[in-house]
Order: structure tokens, then C-alpha cells, then sequence
């Protein structure tokens, strides 16, 4: 069989690199303008946090763990007291995160093959639309994915996995890592502070390491029992131990194990597989080219490659599909199935007999193609279109903002759920009750958990807000049920309508199209 030379597969590797970062750097280029709503979610709780208040979605308001990304509102209160600006520097450690998470991922694909396939997982992932629109969001989503790559990365090297082509053998169960053993145990624990269900990252690590001791022997892998001392003692010190503080903390803090985030994320009916269908559907093609490595003699590691997708399906299967499009909350698991239709199409390879080419290329060809085809890539026109229409929302959403600060009394309590850069643009002194429940611990708990009708009496007969502002998006004909419910209870017969606030676009693809489709409507409302 002919073979590459090691400069003509450099050089190839290069050559897909840059392709990579081209392809990058134009589609971040290109959407860096969008900051997603919900980002400024977090960002208030870190202003508070800066301000002294503790982390508190207002201060006259009870304690709400309304976030879902501590670390991440910590980073956003550390820029805020150091005075940069927020969302640039955001942005930036976000791109510097899909630096080391781009990296991590070619590393671990040193661990499986030559640098041109190693490359290729790299050039899947980057392609995918999602990546550069939630690494400039403003969300934790790509610092998160990166912090998963490296620590699957880390714990493979910690086992003894080596890369192909070094100098060692490629794999020597004895060639343990305790360095990388304290780095995975540290990315564990920053996983599980970033999101409250980065702990589960735990299982792809214990399956991958029980599999791999039943396969290799535990007195192989340790042939002391002092080194399993210390490693249980890395793992106790670096993310037991400072893990269950903060846990104990937040739960002594908010008075809640699990955080009102994600309490309240199911109570929505209709959604079951909503957003796993999004996930499965992309991941489909890529799971049926890596059917041949299922299918083949295969080590320990492919457990750190798939289990993380399955155990993101069984965790998001009832979630909210609201502000998870283009896969956020599967970026890490995608980013590791990568490997898999590689591995596949090269399993499938070795079972022909091929002289005359190298496999290498053929592999490089298939997958670019593959990846062109299958994965979905960075329209340049539908990016700019669709942040068209996201900014055109956010304009209404600051006006919205304009109306409450100028017209709104001091202290006044407003009704609204589209919580975002509302709350965070106005006086300190309005108090918002979240109707998304996001932000919102009592729809989250008894007696108004799953009891919307009894919520939406309390509102109206207790809490009486001076100001309501609805949302409603009429292509899904969608508004929130509380509304509907005070609706039928003629709760709006004591408001005045301030005004409607409209958003939407303009099919630009249909010649002679100019009509404005109307995608989402705020309606202010001011007590009479």
C-alpha cells in the first residue's frame, strides 16, 4: 500500500487547518454582532454580585438561583469589577475557549489516529453552525464544551493512551499520568461549576476507567497500592471535596438542592423530545458512518465517545426547547462523536484491500465530503438574516426598557417574561416577576408548581402588578399560558394598553417579496 510521506500529510493537515480557521474566523466575522437575551440573565446576577447585593435576581425579591452557569457569572462579575467591557471581553474568552477546545479535540485525536485524521474531527465540529453562533452569544456554551473536551482528552492521556506515532508505545496500561489524573479531576470539578449538570460527566469517566481496569487488570495499571492511594487522594482534594463545599453552600444559600433553573424547565406541556429530536437528526448521519467501529475490536474508549450523547438525550428529553437551537446544550457530546464517523469509515477501509491509494486520503476525501454535505454549515446569508432579525427584536425589547424607565414609578413591580436585557437596561428599583419561572421560585415550588390557575389568582388578587407586559409569537400562534389564564379571569380589564411593540423580517430570497412576516409582539400594559 502507498503511503504518505510525513511532510506531504503535514502539509494536507495544514492545509484542512486553515481551511478550519477560514471557514472560522468569516462565520464569527459574521455573527459577532448577535449577544443572545439570555446571557444578560446571568449578567445581572453578577452586577448584583458586584454591587455587594450577593447573587439575587433583585434585592426586595426572594433568593432565586435563576441561572444555570455559576462559574460563568462569576467570570462576568470578575470583568465588571475590573471595569472592562462586558460583552467584547465575554466574547473574547469565549473565542479563546473554542482555541482550547478546537485544540483538546485534535489532541484526542492524536490519541486515535496520524495528524491528517486527527484533523478531521476538528474540521466536522468547526463547520457546524452552532459553534460560532453560541461562542459569540454570550453564553457559557463553547467555555463549556471546551472544559468537557479537555477533560475526556486528559483522562485518556492519564491512562496511558499515547499518540500515534510517538516515539512510545501507543498504548502501555502501566503509563499512567498522574499530572493529567490531576488535571482531569480539576476540569471536573470547573465542569461542574459551570452548569449545575456538568457533575455528570462523572459517568463517561467511571465507565470509560471501569471498563478499561476490567480490560487491563487494576494491579497493571497500579502495580502499587500507593499510587491508588494518591490518585483517590487527587480525586478527594480536586473535586470531591471543593465540589461538595460549593454544593453544600449553594444549597445553605437558596435553600434548594436542585436550582430553580431547572425546576422549572419541564413545566411546560408538550415538550417531550423537542429538543432531543434537533440533536438526534444531526447526529443520525454521523452515527450510521461509524457503525463499522461499533462493529470492531475496539478498546475502552469509545465509551467517552458516545455515552456522553446518550446521557444527554435521557437528561434533556422533557427540556424546554426554548434558546437551545443549534445544538447549545450538545455541543460538548457532538464535539466528541466527531471521532466516531472517522473511526468508522476507517474500520470499513480495512476491511478492502487497498494497494494502489492510501487510506488516508481516501478517509480525508469522505469525511470532507461527508462533512459538506451532512452537517450543517455557516450560511453566511441566513446568519446575516437571522441576526437582522434578532437585533430588530432586541430594539423593541430596549424600547420596552425605555418605556419602564421613563414611565414606571419607583419601586413599581413589573409582570413579564422575556427577562433578559429588559431587567438588566432599567432602574435597579422596578422589580421583575419573571412569568417564565425561570427566575421565579414560587412557580417552581408547592402550591403553585404544576397549578398555574392558582398562580395566575394570586397575581391577580395579591400581587397586582403596576405594569404587564405579554409576549406573543404568531407564527406558533404561542403565548404564555399565565397570560391566557388571566385572560379568562378579564384580569387586562384593569390595565391600559401603553402599546404594541412589533419584530420580524422580510423574505430577501422570494423576488418581489416585501412583505414583513411577523415573528413576535410585546403588548405594555399599565394598571389604570
Amino acid at each position: 500500500m502507498n503511503s504518505l510521506s510525513l511532510r506531504k500529510e503535514l502539509f494536507l493537515t495544514l492545509v484542512i487547518a486553515l481551511l478550519s480557521l477560514c471557514d472560522l474566523v468569516t462565520s464569527l466575522v459574521a455573527v459577532w454582532g448577535f449577544t443572545t437575551d439570555d446571557a444578560y440573565i446571568a449578567w445581572i446576577y453578577a452586577r448584583q454580585l458586584v454591587n455587594g447585593n450577593g447573587l439575587q435576581w433583585h434585592v426586595d425579591l426572594p433568593r432565586v438561583e435563576g441561572y444555570s452557569n455559576f462559574l460563568w457569572v462569576i467570570i462576568a462579575a470578575t470583568v465588571m469589577k475590573v471595569k472592562l467591557p462586558l460583552i467584547s471581553t465575554i466574547k473574547m474568552i469565549s473565542c479563546i475557549s473554542l482555541a482550547g477546545g478546537l485544540f483538546a479535540l485534535y489532541r484526542l485525536g492524536r490519541l486515535f489516529f496520524s495528524p491528517l485524521l486527527a484533523i478531521l474531527p476538528v474540521f466536522m465540529f468547526s463547520h457546524f453552525i452552532g459553534v460560532s453562533w453560541w461562542t459569540v452569544s454570550g453564553m457559557e456554551s463553547v467555555f463549556y464544551c471546551a472544559l468537557s473536551l479537555l477533560l475526556v482528552w486528559q483522562c485518556t492521556v492519564a491512562f496511558g493512551y499515547q499518540q500515534i506515532g510517538a516515539k512510545q508505545t501507543d498504548f502501555n496500561c502501566s503509563l499512567i499520568s498522574t499530572r493529567a489524573w490531576i488535571v482531569t479531576n480539576c476540569t471536573l470539578l470547573l465542569l461542574a461549576l459551570t452548569r449545575f449538570e456538568g457533575v455528570i460527566w462523572c459517568i463517561p469517566i467511571l465507565l470509560f476507567i471501569v471498563f478499561h481496569l476490567k480490560r487491563c487488570g487494576i494491579r497493571t495499571v497500579f502495580p502499587e497500592s500507593k499510587i491508588i492511594l494518591l490518585w483517590l487522594g487527587i480525586t478527594f482534594s480536586c473535586f470531591l471535596l471543593p465540589y461538595a463545599m460549593y454544593f453544600i453552600w449553594r444549597w445553605n444559600y437558596f435553600g434548594y438542592l436542585i436550582p430553580n433553573s431547572y425546576s422549572c424547565k419541564g413545566l411546560v406541556p408538550g415538550q417531550l423530545f423537542a429538543v432531543d429530536s434537533v440533536f438526534l437528526i444531526t447526529l443520525l448521519p454521523l452515527a450510521i458512518v461509524s457503525v463499522p467501529y461499533f462493529f470492531s475490536l475496539k478498546d475502552s474508549r469509545h465509551w467517552l465517545l458516545w455515552s456522553p450523547s446518550v446521557l444527554y438525550a435521557i437528561l434533556l428529553w422533557k427540556a424546554n426547547p426554548v434558546i437551545t437551537y443549534f445544538l447549545r446544550l450538545f455541543l460538548g457530546p457532538f464535539a466528541l462523536f466527531t471521532l466516531l464517523p472517522v473511526l468508522g469509515i476507517s474500520h470499513f477501509l480495512d476491511y478492502f484491500k487497498l494497494h494502489r491509494v492510501d487510506t488516508k486520503i481516501v478517509i480525508t476525501v469522505t469525511v470532507v465530503i461527508f462533512t459538506l454535505v451532512f452537517i450543517p454549515g455557516n450560511d453566511l446569508q441566513y446568519l446575516h438574516s437571522f441576526i437582522r432579525q434578532y437585533k430588530e427584536r432586541t430594539q423593541i425589547r430596549l424600547a420596552v426598557a425605555n418605556i419602564l424607565n421613563t414611565q414606571a414609578t419607583p419601586g413599581a413591580t413589573v409582570f413579564f417574561g422575556d427577562n433578559g436585557i429588559v431587567p438588566f437596561t432599567v432602574r435597579n428599583d422596578l422589580r421583575f416577576i419573571d412569568t417564565d419561572c425561570l427566575n421565579n421560585p414560587e412557580l417552581a415550588h408547592a402550591p403553585y408548581k404544576e397549578n398555574l390557575a392558582l398562580y395566575a389568582k394570586y397575581i391577580a388578587t395579591v400581587v397586582k402588578p403596576e405594569w404587564v407586559i405579554t409576549t406573543y409569537e404568531p407564527l406558533q400562534s404561542q403565548e404564555n399560558c399565565i397570560f391566557k389564564l388571566l385572560r379568562k379571569e378579564h384580569f387586562f380589564e384593569q390595565y391600559q394598553l401603553i402599546t404594541q411593540l412589533q419584530s420580524g423580517w422580510v423574505d430577501e430570497q422570494t423576488p418581489g417579496h416585501h412583505k414583513k412576516t411577523i415573528d413576535y409582539i410585546f403588548s405594555v400594559y399599565k394598571h389604570r
